[in-house]
């Protein structure tokens, strides 16, 4: 089968042109306690270790995170976009979870799928759910860098958490550490997601549930339960977590697919299952990207006061659920402003943290031995 067909190579596919964007809203200005948030974030980061060495049996540059690269990255910025009125608490923590799920969703491809330790993967996973008790009971020492973050993020996290939320932020944690599993057996597969599968697990991939319980947290109070779990309430979140997902698959075509050998990406997708270039997926998706905008404006605009209406809610908590929705415009147009600005993904910051010294001898990462209106905006990468 043909999502089975593809084996790892070296596949220079250059920096991709990003499309025009539908973007009906504006990004929000950034947080007044971002300094204080990136200064933050950063000591975070080194003091739980997510600057140490990872132990894989073969090293190349680009795998290791460390403090030039972190403040490149700059995932405090995003938080305060996505959360643009959050404390100087509340933003420090969502700078470190965004840190933390990056940082994971790096490691696991290095750590354990260059190896094939599907294994091993298996079992940092599971451990990872003992550091998240729903009931505050006392968790085992933490023992690597992974678990250190989770450990100190779900104590600050949890802590002030209704039991309900607790228990669902601890699914959404665990709903992505569970797809980096798959992503690692498709890669061993060598298999291609189908686009239907792979958008389904995209959100879970990319942490969505995660940073959008964040969001909830601020929001949720007079919200029943019932009205959370409602088809209205559920499309609006999936509308906007398919444009934040598919956003990251435009602008990280080039870091997954030439510098990582990942096929986790929908352009990659789209080309491998319709036959087709880069280029006509990228439109695809850009085009995906439109559809699932345009559904969030109707939902939010049409549907979501209709849902008040049916259920005839109060207006304390009609007001909570129409904030929910601008915290949902706030987290999609952060994330797509958080990557143009971000050097993540530009082609010189790709060069700069793949491309080995010509000194050293040592090339690219090796093969792994598993064998503004409503009106459309162009966006540009920031810098080259």
């Amino acid at each position: 089968m043909a999502q089975h067909a593809h084996l790892a190579h070296d596949r220079q596919v250059g920096h991709l042109p990003l499309p025009e964007l539908y973007t009906p809203f504006k990004h929000r200005t950034a947080n007044p306690h971002l300094d204080r948030a990136r200064r933050h974030n950063l000591a975070w980061a080194e003091s739980v270790g997510l600057f140490e060495p990872v132990p894989v049996p073969v090293f190349a540059r680009g795998d290791q995170w460390d403090a030039r690269l972190f403040a490149g990255f700059d995932f405090a910025h995003c938080a305060a976009m996505i959360h643009a009125d959050a404390t100087p608490e509340q933003l420090d923590l969502s700078s470190d979870w965004l840190a933390w799920g990056t940082y994971g969703d790096d490691l696991y491809p290095i750590r354990y799928g260059r190896t094939g330790d599907l294994a091993g993967a298996r079992t940092q996973t599971a451990r990872l759910s003992m550091f998240m008790p729903l009931s505050g009971a006392a968790t085992p020492p933490p023992m690597t860098p992974l678990e250190r973050g989770l450990a100190d993020l779900w104590r600050r996290t949890a802590g002030g958490m209704r039991a309900p939320d607790r228990a669902r932020f601890r699914v959404a944690v665990e709903r992505m550490t569970a797809a980096w599993l798959w992503e690692l057996a498709n890669v061993t597969q060598h298999r291609v997601p189908d686009p239907v599968d792979y958008v389904e697990m995209r959100r879970a991939t990319f942490g969505s549930d995660l940073t959008i319980s964040l969001a909830w947290l601020a929001t949720a109070s007079l919200v029943p339960e019932e009205i959370r779990r409602t088809r209205v309430t559920r499309q609006l979140e999936r509308a906007a977590q398919d444009y934040a997902g598919f956003t990251n698959d435009l602008f990280s075509y080039q870091k997954e697919i030439q510098y990582e050998n990942d096929v986790h990406n929908l352009v990659f997708v789209l080309e491998r299952f319709l036959g087709t270039d880069r280029l006509i997926a990228r439109e695809l998706v850009a085009r995906l990207m439109a559809d699932r905008m345009r559904q969030f404006e109707w939902i939010a605009e049409v549907d979501l006061p209709a849902l008040c209406d049916q259920h005839q809610l109060a207006d304390p908590v009609r007001r909570q659920l129409f904030d929910y929705a601008e915290r949902l415009k706030d987290w999609m147009t952060g994330i797509l402003e958080w990557h143009v600005q971000c050097v993540r993904y530009t082609p010189a910051g790709l060069r700069e943290r793949f491309a080995a010294p010509a000194r050293s001898g040592l090339g690219r990462r090796p093969m792994p031995p598993y064998g503004q209106a409503t009106t459309a905006r162009r966006l540009q990468p920031a810098g080259d």
